[in-house]
């Protein structure tokens, strides 16, 4: 079985993440992965990207850690791009775009949450609810969209309960499951994402078997579980 990460956070893009490209490459290769979804948070979530740039800018600057994990990660782990998209507080991952055509939708930016599954299926994306029944003190409230086109029900960073709510809004609205780390730091215990038999090729590769509901969730103890 060939392991993905799909759900990551570099430091350069990320402001909550610890991991430098280096750390993603040394742990998920010392886990037996066969590559990783860099899904920095993007720019209307916990980014470090200046927002008083122009966007096209902010959006060079936001891929910045995707093409570091990808220059680091020459011939050992394949790497391929996502986001993970913010509602203050409500995440969505998104799959399907690189860098050239995140630069030509600004609109993409400004959808709002009850049009942006429609918007992501309209446009040729995958969109995935991330950890949809997270609880913090700065999530005043729950946002569900039965639009959204896939669920994250193992959310390796999360609560059983979280992940059981997850699992329930999957099967009752009948969409696709998906498994994340959401890894932000290199000691998380457990980590995550999804076993293929054959190896991805591309995203949209990625984007298909998902729709297919092809591949297993994975959970895997992580070798430097507890470090710093």
């Amino acid at each position: 079985m060939y392991l993905y990460e799909t759900h990551c956070h570099t430091k350069r893009v990320s402001a909550c993440s610890r991991l430098s490209a280096e750390d993603i490459v040394e742990l998920y290769a010392a886990n037996g992965y066969t590559g990783v979804f860099i899904t920095d948070h993007f720019l209307n979530g916990n980014t470090t990207v200046d927002r008083t740039r122009p966007y096209r800018e902010q959006i060079r600057e936001f891929c910045r850690g995707f093409r570091e994990v990808k220059a680091c990660a020459a011939g050992r782990l394949q790497v391929f791009f996502g986001l993970e998209y913010s509602f203050d507080g409500t995440d969505v991952l998104v799959y399907g775009w690189d860098e050239a055509q995140l630069s030509l939708h600004e609109e993409f930016l400004h959808v709002p949450f009850g049009k942006f599954g429609e918007y992501c299926a309209q446009n040729g994306l995958l969109a995935v609810h991330a950890h949809p029944f997270r609880e913090a003190d700065y999530i005043d409230h729950v946002r569900l969209s039965s639009a959204i086109e896939a669920i994250e029900t193992f959310n390796a960073a999360r609560t059983e309960q979280c992940n059981r709510l997850g699992a329930f809004y999957a099967e009752v609205y009948g969409k696709a499951a998906i498994g994340g780390s959401d890894l932000h730091a290199r000691g998380q215990a457990w980590l995550s994402g999804m076993g293929f038999a054959e190896k991805l090729v591309s995203e949209q590769d990625f984007i298909g078997r998902i729709r297919r509901r092809e591949g297993s969730i994975l959970k895997v103890p992580n070798v430097f579980g507890g470090q710093s």
